[in-house]
């Protein structure tokens, strides 16, 4: 193993330095916002499919919870919000002393709320997640997607190790991010609907 990472260590430095050697773990997080304008007989029955079948195709686990709408409608379209399940508790301040951020993103008010996770380059120390959530108004409906992309880099494993040599080249699979986004903005717009992003990070 020792000779292996010395080979391997001599080879990133000819392809831009050893310090890509360092085991790092990086997560990265985006979010767009859509607004929905709904038409004729498309309602929420029809969007949230649009929204779960492109999460189904892909990612590799998907979670699905249904609502009801919230009763009067805001008048405003909502938007999510991260919360720190765990603060003021002994687990939240370990997470803090670590340098870790235990936030998740809520909507309050949405008839659908989709969890995937796509963990099929997990090998290569990459996984994505992405949260959906449908929140209606009284002008249509907000879509909020939220994404989390980590990758873990390095010499932690050989594969990992492959991964952090070829990034450079080929990229990871956080690129596919805007790929999944841009499908289920399309099969929305399929049901006849007028979507437009009203914001978005990264820009």
């Amino acid at each position: 193993m020792k000779n292996h990472i010395i080979a391997s260590c001599a080879l990133a430095t000819l392809l831009g330095g050893c310090a890509s050697m360092t085991p790092t773990k990086e997560t990265s997080v985006g979010y767009a916002i859509y607004d929905i304008k709904a038409s004729g007989d498309v309602g929420n029955a029809k969007l949230a499919e649009a929204i779960r079948t492109a999460l189904q195709r892909n990612t590799s686990r998907l979670q699905v919870s249904n609502g009801i709408p919230p009763s009067p409608l805001p008048e405003k379209a909502p938007r999510f919000q991260l919360v720190s399940p765990f603060k003021g508790s002994n687990l939240g301040a370990l997470a803090a002393a670590q340098g870790q951020s235990l936030q998740v993103p809520t909507c309050e008010g949405a008839t659908l709320t989709a969890n995937a996770r796509d963990s099929s380059m997990s090998n290569y120390g990459e996984a994505t997640t992405f949260f959906a959530c449908l929140m209606p108004y009284q002008g249509g409906y907000s879509l909020n997607i939220y994404t989390t992309f980590t990758k873990v880099s390095g010499s932690v494993s050989a594969a990992t190790l492959g991964a952090t040599l070829m990034r450079p080249f080929v990229g990871d699979s956080g690129q596919f991010i805007p790929r999944t986004i841009g499908q289920i903005v399309d099969g929305i717009q399929k049901t006849g609907v007028v979507v437009t992003l009203v914001e978005a990070y990264p820009s």
